[in-house]
């Protein structure tokens, strides 16, 4: 038993050893005050000044820098002998000195965190009459986020015995999940499988790794700190769980660790093997990948060597440190050579495709609907109001799902791409050269959702190389529901948007009535129903139309979308000739008086800038040229951003220019500039 004398008198030399951690967090809210004092002086609104107020990731910083060295202060005797051995000499049980350390840690936070929040208050009261809630959730982010850093740099502290290890064990504790294991699937998936479109939204595996570090919760806590209260709320219980196991997790270790590892790199050895087998792999699945993208691209020799030399490296790193001795490099081979052969075997399920990610196709009975959206496609975001979209369902469901099927088959055969090399998608991978597939002329690439009945979602990217998907896909692309699903306009309420703009050689600003956008935009939808996938690959639009929905163009709260006119969309363009825009003029019919290319040339190593003034020599460059905002047309296949060129012309109102791309290689435009 522990009388409460001897009790209050460890807890104030508890407390006496933690002064320079007392000093600290109260100099941190000081500052934080003065800072927040300066700043609402400089405010000209009552929302910048509640924005002061909220929680936000500098201060999230701090409190987790001061939050990790408070736990290593306060559990350091664990790493010195002579401080173990007098702290076990105490008359009080180990549960009870745990207790005393965690109170008095978040005593020296919480007081310095009251008084200055207290303050806040009062400042908010005088300039704003409010902020209550803003400074009611700071305190409890910051004690939140104090409370899970400190637990977990305590459990750093109690499995090891010696504190740069302990350190070293905080960082792993921190980022393993959110950052070390979150990034292994992007890296290999995008690196191997050809359908891994970047989504993450339908991957499982990533968005439960971003919950499995109570540190990443309180950073992620942070960068959503504006999504509203019922996301506060949602990351604030989540922390809370955290702090709940940890304390009780951290209680236990602390309760039986034994006395003699202070000194030691780990104090529960038998977690050795796991610890190790956790770290080692992933480490030589990231030298893997490095010594693949630095190496030859077409040849797995390099990610084998990476992953091999990973593990060799990796591990006897660890075991070094496991013995503080550089001939432990050569222990445990037999655990050496079963890590090895878990990492090339998880190196395998991607490069290989063992579980046949590329190869999936949903069963259509358990697929709702399918979203399928063109690369490239000319519509920024869904923004329509009216409709909601739901994807495409019944026959436009089975329709697309053949249009899968055909380009997952062809796919799965050998197909050589532009650069020579192979696609192989097939169990001989593993041994084969592989390269990631690249888009020839004349491929469509889609973006595709499998919206399924169990709410999930899963996102493939498919390229359609076979006549028989090709043709599938435009017999699907004719549909209305299909468009719907691609472009917003369809859906959207024409009142919603703010600003109308024409973009050709020159662009004008269309001031419509309401009875005008309806008639305009009804004319356009009725052509683009009419238009095939075959004329969007082949035709290059006369123009475009901008459009801004929720607010003016390059305001904050803006979407602004895009769409393509072509030369069949003969009611539109008359429409857009009535209101004063050059509809009719192109490239081809200018009156050019110059072209400016300014360039880098790849055969001298040089800058290359020229100024054509020859009519012949302009006849035969004008041809080659698109304007630059039909960059991401899908239709131009070839558009080759490396030179910058300026078309000069003469109009009725004098001189004016226009910047274009040209539709050809660097030496075919330099062929053409040098003739």
């Amino acid at each position: 038993m522990t009388s409460r004398i001897s009790y209050s008198k460890l807890s104030r030399e508890n407390r006496k050893r933690m002064l320079g951690m007392t000093i600290v967090t109260v100099l941190a809210f000081f500052i934080k005050a003065v800072f927040l004092v300066m700043g609402v002086n400089e405010c000209s609104s009552h929302a910048e000044v509640l924005r002061l107020f909220r929680p936000n990731m500098g201060m999230a910083c701090v409190v987790i820098v001061l939050a990790a060295c408070s736990a290593a202060v306060s559990l350091y005797y664990l790493h010195s002998r002579k401080q173990t051995d007098f702290y076990e000499s105490l008359p009080i049980k180990r549960a009870t000195l745990f207790r005393l350390v965690v109170q008095n840690s978040l005593f020296i936070f919480l007081i310095p965190l009251v008084i200055e929040e207290a303050i806040e208050f009062v400042i908010a009261q005088q300039q704003i009459s409010g902020g209550g809630w803003e400074i009611v959730s700071s305190s409890l982010w910051y004690l939140l986020i104090f409370a899970a850093t400190w637990l977990t740099m305590a459990l750093a502290i109690i499995m090891t015995g010696n504190i740069i290890v302990g350190i070293l064990g905080f960082g792993v504790f921190a980022s393993y999940f959110p950052i070390v294991i979150y990034n292994i699937f992007p890296l290999y998936a995008g690196s191997f499988f050809a359908t891994y479109s970047g989504n993450t939204a339908d991957n499982v595996y990533n968005n439960i790794t971003n919950y499995l570090s109570p540190v990443w919760v309180g950073l992620r806590g942070m960068v959503d700190i504006n999504s509203g209260r019922e996301t506060q709320i949602k990351y604030m219980m989540i922390l809370l769980l955290w702090i709940v196991g940890l304390y009780v997790l951290c209680r236990t270790l602390y309760n039986r660790r034994p006395a003699e590892s202070a000194g030691r790199a780990m104090a529960f050895t038998k977690a050795n093997t796991v610890i190790k087998v956790l770290l080692v792999i992933p480490s030589a699945l990231y030298s893997g990948i490095i010594f693949y993208s630095l190496g030859n691209a077409s040849s797995i020799f390099w990610l084998i060597f990476g992953v091999v030399f990973g593990v060799f490296v990796i591990h006897a790193l660890i075991e070094c440190i496991y013995e503080f001795d550089v001939r432990a490099i050569f222990c445990h081979k037999k655990q050496l050579i079963v890590i090895m052969l878990g990492s090339l075997f998880i190196m395998a399920s991607f490069s290989a495709d063992l579980f046949g990610y590329d190869r999936y196709i949903p069963k259509a009975s358990s697929v709702e609907s399918i979203e399928i959206k063109p690369s490239q496609e000319n519509s920024y975001g869904y923004w329509g109001k009216g409709e909601e979209r739901e994807g495409l369902k019944g026959e436009e469901k089975q329709l697309a799902l053949s249009v899968i099927k055909e380009s997952v088959e062809v796919k799965n055969s050998v197909a050589t791409s532009s650069s020579g090399y192979y696609e192989k998608n097939s169990k001989f991978l593993f041994f084969a050269s592989v390269s990631k597939k690249e888009v020839m002329s004349g491929d469509i690439e889609i973006s595709t959702t499998f919206c399924m009945k169990n709410g999930n979602r899963k996102v493939r990217n498919y390229t359609l190389r076979s006549q028989k998907a090709k043709e599938l896909y435009n017999k699907l692309y004719a549909t209305r529901e299909f468009k719907k699903n691609i472009y917003a306009l369809y859906t959207g309420n024409y009142n919603d948007i703010q600003e109308i703009t024409w973009s050709g050689i020159e662009t004008e600003y269309l001031n419509l009535t309401k009875e005008e956008k309806k008639q305009f935009f009804d004319t356009y939808l009725s052509e683009l129903d009419g238009l095939s996938y075959t004329d969007v690959q082949k035709t290059v639009p006369v123009g475009n139309i901008d459009i801004s929905i929720g607010g003016t163009m390059g305001s904050e709260n803006a979407t602004q979308d895009t769409y393509y006119i072509y030369p069949s969309f003969k009611k539109t363009l008359a429409f857009l000739a009535q209101k004063g825009c050059a509809v009719n003029q192109t490239i081809d019919n200018l009156n050019i008086s110059s072209i400016w290319v300014e360039g880098y040339d790849e055969n001298t190593g040089e800058n290359t800038r020229y100024r054509i003034t020859d009519k012949k020599r302009i006849n035969k460059v004008k041809g080659k040229l698109v304007l630059q905002q039909m960059v991401n047309v899908p239709g131009i296949t070839v558009i080759n951003g490396n030179m910058d060129i300026q078309v000069n012309y003469e109009n009725k109102n004098g001189g004016n220019s226009v910047y274009c791309y040209s539709i050809c290689t660097d030496d075919e435009m330099q062929q053409l500039l040098k003739e």
